[in-house]
């Protein structure tokens, strides 16, 4: 089943040039999705459109049926959170209680009703012994699960993480990395990654290719990155894979496409086990 609906979207910060040119796919409910591209390929102009922190002006996108517009959108944010890549952007609270606490109070959650459900989200993202700390004695990577918990405590349906460790240290990418797997598996909750990290892909159910604004790829990442020369033709890396399977063509040993695609398969069971 559909959750969001994207169908023919433009999108132009000006005349000159497209960010978003007729796209159209759906995501289903419960799938994490990564969305991969170059620099500039429209990926952060999608995500920001599907939140609507752009408007649209040209197709639609909807979300459970519900269209992303101007009457909408407030409904809509009660079912979906956005984790942006700086995390020092992102702190509204002077402490992680209170960043946590924050989304609550704008749904007018009684005050005696708000400590558990903060300490609940606290202990899901591994900071309870954090709640009194203020940002700036915060690490890159706690910084973003508060982010994170502050979103989990408004029980969303939809978690957009837009290059979300992009900015992290190796410890930090891997703490926010583990924590989106472990959400990907339970809650049914649906997330949409904006990445270049080539392991988080492959751990995904779902990957969207952008270049240029227009969709190039989607498909499960096991057929995205079976089709290697595909890739090549706009400078996306592949995984070591492909590299195998070129190893195996110069001693003149053809793999058929079935056999690639397994090999990727076995991969990502290695990579989520590992």
């Amino acid at each position: 089943m559909s959750l969001i609906e994207i169908r023919d979207v433009h999108y132009s910060y000006n005349e000159e040039k497209k960010a978003i040119d007729d796209i159209s796919f759906d995501i289903k409910k419960g799938d994490y999705v990564t969305i991969i591209g170059h620099n500039g390929s429209g990926k952060s102009t999608l995500a920001k459109l599907i939140a609507g922190l752009l408007p649209i002006k040209e197709g639609s996108i909807r979300i459970d049926g519900l269209e992303v517009n101007e009457e909408n959108i407030a409904r809509i944010r009660t079912r979906l959170g956005i984790v942006f890549q700086n995390p020092d952007n992102q702190f509204i609270g002077s402490t992680v209680k209170d960043d946590i606490a924050f989304g609550l109070e704008n749904k007018q959650i009684e005050s005696e009703k708000m400590e558990p459900i903060i300490r609940e989200y606290a202990e899901k993202v591994g900071l309870t012994d954090y709640l009194d700390y203020e940002p700036q004695n915060l690490s890159g990577g706690q910084k973003q699960r508060v982010a994170i918990a502050g979103i989990l405590a408004m029980k969303p349906d939809i978690i957009i993480f837009d290059e979300a460790t992009s900015m992290l240290d190796p410890k930090g990418k891997k703490e926010i990395k583990r924590l989106m797997y472990e959400l990907a598996e339970g809650d049914d909750i649906t997330i949409i990654s904006i990445t270049h990290d080539i392991e988080e892909v492959l751990q995904s159910d779902d990957c969207v290719v952008l270049n240029k604004g227009k969709l190039f790829m989607h498909d499960t990442p096991e057929k995205v990155f079976a089709d290697a020369e595909k890739l090549r033709r706009i400078n996306l890396d592949v995984p070591f894979v492909e590299n195998i399977r070129e190893a195996f063509a110069s001693r003149k040993i053809k793999l058929k496409p079935d056999d690639l695609e397994g090999m990727v398969k076995q991969l990502c069971r290695y990579r989520s086990n590992h």
